[in-house]
């Protein structure tokens, strides 16, 4: 599938996390690490211990992953929280923010580590379709 639908599904899901989230309590969510790579509710230290888990990252990695996805996180939450932005506009934010997350992550990682998060993505993608 190409880039370009895997990032209008990819918003899609970030924009029904955000909505899921704005109606329900923190407490109420009781995320599955293990059911997708991007969860409602979620916290950084938790999505990096799921990439850690399947990507088997180093220390190193790890230090140079955490901050990036507490700053994605921040942008995210910020975006949700923009009521001056249309619709439209949230999506191609998040979009963007979205993107270069995957950048950022796919620069910290080794070639085989970047195969499976490739591989992670398409899965992510498959089970959305269904």
């Amino acid at each position: 599938m190409s880039k370009s639908r895997w990032s209008i599904l990819t918003i899609l899901v970030l924009s029904a996390a955000g909505v899921t989230l704005a109606q329900t309590s923190p407490q109420a969510s009781t995320p599955d690490k293990h059911a997708g790579m991007h969860q409602k509710g979620e916290s950084a230290e938790q999505h990096l211990q799921m990439l850690s888990e399947k990507l088997n990252l180093t220390d190193d990695q790890k230090a140079k992953l955490k901050p990036i996805l507490q700053d994605q996180m921040q942008q995210m939450k910020a975006v949700r929280e923009d009521s001056s932005l249309s619709e439209d506009q949230r999506r191609a934010k998040m979009k963007s923010i979205h993107e270069s997350l995957h950048d950022q992550i796919n620069a910290v990682l080794t070639p085989e580590q970047q195969a499976k998060f490739k591989q992670m993505q398409h899965e992510e993608m498959e089970k959305h379709k269904q």
